[in-house]
């Protein structure tokens, strides 16, 4: 069972299966510590970014001595008390949480986020280092072409989730590939796990390698056959829909269970493949889903805009 443990920096919650059982019977003691981190050993360029808020180091000892822990089966939730000045205040979605490697390299916590109600940033990770609470407003040169997505995609770069083709442009019109859909989903519901198989066309030095093999593990997808993925084609929105309701359910956020019912608002819902009626009639019942001038358009191309907007409503209606 997990077990919280609470101090002055932070609370850390760690799940019953964060050691190996081999590790729990040779071991006659172990401590987990979480420690305010020394800035002054970052690059100076880390130290103006993190400014004044905190940097905590998590660690572990185990008989006395320190160990590196790494288990992606074993996500642990940090909570870090946390002030936001007025301006942050303002829009508050854009304070996360950056891991630091032994080198000050950095890069996002994907679960990171403000917690208004506890006054905390919390987190969850797999692995013990230096992280920090930061601010991060990241934009892309051509997203007023699509308004009502602008804020989602923003907030999402900032944190992680999603990716541009560079670092100014998102190109939000154009058809978001599978592989780049599903990097962006796993990552959003903020999935873990060990893996050891993978597709034949999915390459270790893919950015998405990690949450494509993630998702495999998990049955989120079967790829499309013959051990592929295709994760450069684009995908369709019915089978974005489908994707995402099978990993909202293997989260457990995911309750409600639509009907066709649900659908009959939709004049297009005839376009529907049997196999995706079910995932769909879900995510609207939970309003996940809400169509557009009465359609889904189910068996049109999803956009990179698209598919931001409903990774958002998944990122803010489920908490990790």
């Amino acid at each position: 069972r997990a077990v919280k443990i609470n101090t002055g920096i932070g609370a850390v919650t760690v799940p019953g299966n964060m050691l190996s059982e081999t590790v729990l019977a040779d071991a006659e003691t172990f401590s987990l510590t979480i420690a305010t981190a020394d800035k002054s050993t970052l690059p100076p360029t880390l130290q103006l970014q993190i400014g004044d808020r905190p940097v905590i180091e998590l660690g572990l000892k185990i008989g006395g001595e320190r160990v590196s822990w790494h288990n992606e089966d074993a996500p642990v939730t940090v909570r870090i008390p946390y002030r936001p000045t007025k301006e942050e205040l303002a829009d508050p979605e854009h304070i996360t949480v950056w891991y630091i490697d032994g080198e000050g390299n950095v890069a996002a916590v994907p679960s990171g986020r403000y917690d208004p109600v506890t006054g905390t940033v919390t987190f969850s990770t797999t692995h013990f280092s230096k992280y920090a609470v930061v601010y991060v407003t990241k934009t892309f040169a051509d997203l007023e072409r699509v308004p009502w997505a602008k804020k989602q995609i923003e907030v999402l770069a900032s944190k992680g989730i999603v990716k541009g083709l560079s670092e100014t442009e998102y190109a939000p019109q154009e058809y978001i590939t599978r592989g780049d859909f599903l990097y962006s989903l796993v990552r959003a519901l903020g999935l873990t796990a060990d893996f050891a198989e993978n597709y034949a066309d999915v390459k270790e030095n893919d950015y998405y390698y990690r949450e494509i093999c993630i998702a495999k593990k998990f049955g989120i997808t079967k790829g499309t056959g013959n051990n592929r993925f295709s994760p450069e084609a684009s995908i369709s929105r019915q089978d974005m829909m489908v994707l995402a309701e099978k990993a909202l359910r293997l989260a457990k956020s995911l309750e409600a269970k639509g009907s066709p019912a649900d659908l009959e608002k939709f004049a297009d819902k005839s376009l529907i493949a049997d196999y995706a009626v079910d995932s769909i009639a879900s995510l609207v019942k939970e309003g996940l889903i809400v169509g557009s001038e009465g359609k889904v358009n189910p068996l049109g191309n999803t956009t990179r805009a698209e598919a931001a907007a409903l990774l958002y409503r998944i990122y803010n209606s489920y908490s990790y």
